[in-house]
């Protein structure tokens, strides 16, 4: 019987060429993943609760004093003279003399939102100094107006992180004995800055969306997550919530009170929701004093 012939080994060089192509696709993989992701994993955790600080006493006087704070609603209701309109809307319904300050980032999230109540994390994060609330919340408003979330949405964080991200910016400024306006999230077209985003940045969300389930759905699921929120810490009474409906009585984005974006109201939108505002709080000062 002939023996039967035994295929050839695998060369020890072969076998060495295999090991540095897996070993270089590792690598290669690794970088991709490090190059798509590691930039903007800071931005997705929750930071701990930094120390709070310790503002001056309130002023002596019967000034209604009303910070406002946020991301771009902030931003463009300073631009769009927005401070002005609530004075104008107070003056209507009470002889009580109202001051407002509002300071925005457009783009910013709720966790930078929360740092920029902060000076030195400011500075450390090199963030614009002009956007720094601390001095809005040192000069002891009496209630603080809260523009988040928005971007949350937009970028698909999740909603765990937009609503603890809320609890503590409301815990600074209950600290402090200023009372939080939470604005629910209003109906808008969330895609429109996504459509702006670089290719990889593109990529990354939508990742993040299927590994996290927070798909784009409008907002509602932050909402309910920072209602809940509220609930589980025993803070709905603790402060002034303002839905959308309120001001947008039709619950969908109503064409004539915005931009061509769809995403930023325009000056007859800045008159209905802060006409709304001033209303609120001071209906709430009222019923408080």
């Amino acid at each position: 019987m002939r023996p039967r012939i035994q295929p050839d080994a695998p060369s020890s060089s072969l076998k060495h060429a295999k090991r540095i192509l897996w070993g270089l696709a590792i690598i290669a993989v690794l970088g991709l993943a490090s190059y798509f992701l590691a930039p903007l994993y800071i931005f997705y955790y929750v930071p701990e609760e930094l120390p709070p600080y310790d503002i001056p006493p309130r002023p002596k006087d019967d000034t209604l004093r009303i910070a406002i704070i946020g991301d771009s609603w902030a931003d463009y209701h300073t631009s769009l003279s927005g401070d002005t309109i609530i004075a104008k809307a107070a003056k209507r319904i009470t002889t009580i003399p109202v001051k407002t300050e509002t300071r925005g980032k457009k783009g910013a999230l709720s966790k930078e939102i929360y740092y920029f109540m902060f000076e030195d994390k400011t500075i450390e994060h090199s963030y614009e100094q002009d956007r720094c609330t601390q001095p809005l919340i040192e000069a002891h408003p009496d209630y603080c107006v809260i523009f988040a979330g928005i971007n949350d949405v937009t970028y698909m964080r999740q909603t765990s992180f937009f609503a603890e991200n809320l609890r503590l910016i409301i815990n600074l400024l209950l600290h402090n004995g200023i009372r939080p306006v939470v604005m629910e999230i209003p109906t808008v077209n969330f895609k429109e800055p996504y459509h702006r985003i670089r290719f990889r940045e593109r990529w990354f969300y939508r990742i993040r969306s299927v590994m996290t389930g927070t798909f784009n759905n409008e907002g509602t699921d932050y909402q309910k997550a920072l209602t809940d929120m509220l609930a589980s810490y025993q803070l709905k009474d603790s402060v002034l919530y303002i839905t959308a409906k309120q001001w947008n009585p039709k619950g969908c984005l109503d064409e004539t009170m915005f931009l061509e974006d769809h995403l930023h109201l325009n000056l007859g939108g800045y008159q209905k929701l802060d006409s709304c505002i001033a209303t609120e709080i001071i209906n709430d000062y009222a019923k408080r004093h």
